[in-house]
């Protein structure tokens, strides 16, 4: 596949990039190289003289770079790895600090089209998840083997999803479920008719999604990626993230909003005796959203929220 035939479309893609303010021979660290869309626009502005780590747990989308943009990827570190592991990444090419640190949570496109991973209920395949198939935990284990109680706290923390303990009631009666398909049968069946109606997205959306991030320990590794980034980013260094969902965009306010703070004491002190300093400024006091223009050309970006902090 060449690169014009990829089907990937970078969501904010010029706000992400624009917050970080990069110039040539920046050292920028790309968290999801995913379809790479934010990676060649990233290069764009900081070659020659930058020099660009980009990552991705998904040793496909790695390889799919490497064949679409081979002229790009030869100039670039390419890392197949989870971006909680940051500061190991760059220890491994000599580096403490970087300029710049971005991230996209979202699935790229080109995941999404991926037949034999089961990301997407558009295809029916065996249930799976993994966006590193190094990873032993899958679906089948999830939907197959947690209990009721567990399997619906998973569907509601990482899904919102309003009927998790009907949906997990249904997984647990019908098991053993083996394929994407028989799950979505399982949801719409437990979903309410009137829902359905009324909703925008297919009912299996919630389920599909929070099994996704259990699989993948997505909001683990989140909190120790935002906390290890903000602490190699060099003085005046910009970190962008944009998150797709509610969970997400929590995780990053609260630990952006945590570190941007200074005095930490108990609101009775008469003084500060914690000498907590803030460690980063935050530029975005609300979080930036897609244009109404770019939401009607790639309806997933509905969702996008974009969140950054400049190192102090």
């Amino acid at each position: 596949m060449g690169a014009d035939s990829t089907k990937h479309i970078p969501v904010m893609l010029d706000e992400a990039i624009d917050v970080l303010k990069l110039k040539k021979g920046m050292i920028v660290f790309d968290a999801t190289l995913g379809g790479g869309g934010y990676t060649r626009e990233i290069y764009k502005r900081i070659m020659p003289g930058g020099r660009l780590i980009a990552c991705d747990r998904d040793f496909e989308a790695i390889e799919m770079f490497k064949k679409n943009y081979p002229d790009i990827a030869e100039n670039i570190n390419l890392v197949h790895s989870n971006y909680s592991h940051i500061r190991k990444i760059l220890k491994d090419f000599d580096l403490s600090s970087v300029d710049a640190v971005v991230a996209d949570l979202g699935l790229s496109s080109d995941q999404l089209a991926q037949t034999n991973r089961g990301f997407s209920f558009a295809q029916d395949v065996k249930l799976d998840m993994r966006m590193n198939l190094d990873n032993d935990l899958t679906a089948h284990n999830i939907v197959n083997e947690l209990s009721q109680d567990e399997l619906a706290k998973i569907l509601f923390d990482y899904g919102d999803e309003k009927f998790a303990g009907k949906i997990a009631r249904e997984i647990c009666s019908a098991r053993s479920v083996e394929t994407v398909s028989e799950l979505v049968g399982i949801v719409e069946k437990s979903v309410p008719m009137a829902v359905q109606r009324k909703s925008k997205i297919h009912p299996a959306t919630k389920t599909f999604q929070a099994i996704r991030i259990a699989v993948n320990q997505e909001f683990e590794h989140l909190k120790v990626f935002l906390t290890e980034g903000i602490e190699v980013l060099g003085k005046g260094g910009i970190f962008s993230v944009v998150s797709f969902h509610s969970g997400e965009d929590r995780l990053v306010k609260n630990i952006f909003r945590a570190n941007a703070r200074g005095c930490i004491c108990a609101p009775d002190m008469p003084i500060c005796v914690c000498g907590h300093k803030p460690k980063v400024r935050i530029l975005t006091k609300k979080p930036v959203m897609p244009k109404e223009e770019e939401i009607n050309k790639n309806p997933r970006s509905r969702s996008a929220r974009l969140r950054a902090v400049e190192k102090i």
